[in-house]
């Protein structure tokens, strides 16, 4: 079995971070309420890692002493069932964290990340970010927003499961991609992260070929465009109908 990045003491490419990529960490929901020279003071002696698509970053059941901010590219969260499935819980993207349960808990790795595309992150080590969010409450405070945040949607998932039908989950899940990595250019939304339809299956709770059922049924209706894997979404409006409850079959009532 390979090392995932973050399992060797010193990864081969990491590097201290530069001034252009504390520029862009300033600017990330985090630190939003820090001055641009505490924060360069702050973490001027941190490591960025530089890493190739599906690079395993760590592994589920790895110690952890790290939080990792995404300065670009993406991510998934993932772990594998009994029976060898693999269950993604997130996909993050630029500004996005992970890794911050173990850091704060000093327990094993709660699941699995690994890259989907080229990806370039910041390293913050338990050491340093304690006393940091200790010194900076407000950093503190917006991170407790960020878990408050998740604990919501995790809730939210199950509900999607047990009360949607697919095609609805699926509507769901391209609207919280548009949220997080979604450009608009004209009346179009061009999802920047390329995410593969298995992933989208994994990511949903159902099988690929339900999700390419549902996504060549929307291009068919100019929902949405597929070129060489990015997904568009040309009509906003009507993606948002098969996200409501209107839109799909609400198990309760069936």
């Amino acid at each position: 079995m390979k090392n995932s990045a973050l399992s060797k003491k010193t990864a081969p490419n990491s590097e201290s971070i530069n001034r252009a990529e504390l520029g862009r960490l300033s600017k990330s929901y985090l630190f939003a309420e820090l001055p641009s020279r505490r924060l360069s003071a702050s973490l001027k002696n941190c490591r960025c890692l530089r890493l190739p698509e599906k690079k395993e970053i760590y592994r589920q059941g790895e110690p952890g002493n790290e939080m990792c901010i995404v300065l670009s590219g993406g991510v998934k969260v993932s772990t594998v069932s009994v029976d060898g499935k693999e269950i993604i819980f997130d996909l993050l993207s630029e500004g996005d964290f992970f890794g911050e349960v173990s850091l704060l808990d000093g327990k094993p790795r709660t699941a699995t990340v690994t890259t989907l595309v080229p990806s370039v992150l910041v390293i913050l080590e338990r050491d340093f970010f304690i006393p940091f969010l200790k010194d900076n409450p407000s950093t503190a405070i917006r991170l407790l927003h960020i878990l408050a945040h998740r604990l919501r949607a995790a809730d939210t998932f199950l509900e999607e499961v047990l009360f949607f039908d697919s095609e609805t989950r699926l509507a769901k899940r391209v609207l919280a991609l548009k949220d997080i990595c979604g450009k608009s250019v004209g009346d179009t939304v061009h999802i920047e992260l390329k995410v593969s339809q298995q992933d989208i299956a994994n990511l949903v709770g159902i099988t690929r070929e339900r999700v390419n059922k549902h996504l060549k049924q929307w291009e068919r209706a100019e929902i949405i465009s597929l070129q060489q894997g990015q997904l568009t979404i040309q009509n906003l409006t009507r993606l948002q109908e098969l996200a409501s409850e209107a839109g799909g079959i609400n198990l309760l009532k069936m």
